[in-house]
């Protein structure tokens, strides 16, 4: 399970500690494997890890894997070119 992260070790800082997108790497998601919706590149986390990466689920990010969006947003910046319109550039306190 990924960890949250926070830069210091009060209440406060907790609660805007972000958890990691497993497609791009940035800490977006408030929850692990809560089908969060990554706006820098637009992955749901379904749980999907480096253990199970090139499987295609089909579930809520339909015909992809996790490895595919991965390179996807290596080369394009979203997890597939079809959702370009709708990521952000990463925040300062996501990286």
């Amino acid at each position: 399970m990924r960890q949250a992260e926070a830069s210091g070790g009060g209440r406060e800082e907790l609660a805007k500690a972000r958890f990691r997108c497993p497609c791009c790497g940035y800490r977006t998601l408030e929850a692990p494997e809560a089908l969060g919706l990554c706006p820098v590149c637009w992955w749901e986390d379904d749980g999907q890890e480096d253990e199970d990466a090139f499987d295609v689920r089909l579930t809520v990010n339909g015909q992809l894997s996790l490895s595919e969006a991965r390179l996807n947003f290596s080369q394009f910046g979203a997890s597939h070119p079809r959702f370009l319109p709708y990521v952000r550039q990463p925040e300062v306190n996501e990286e």
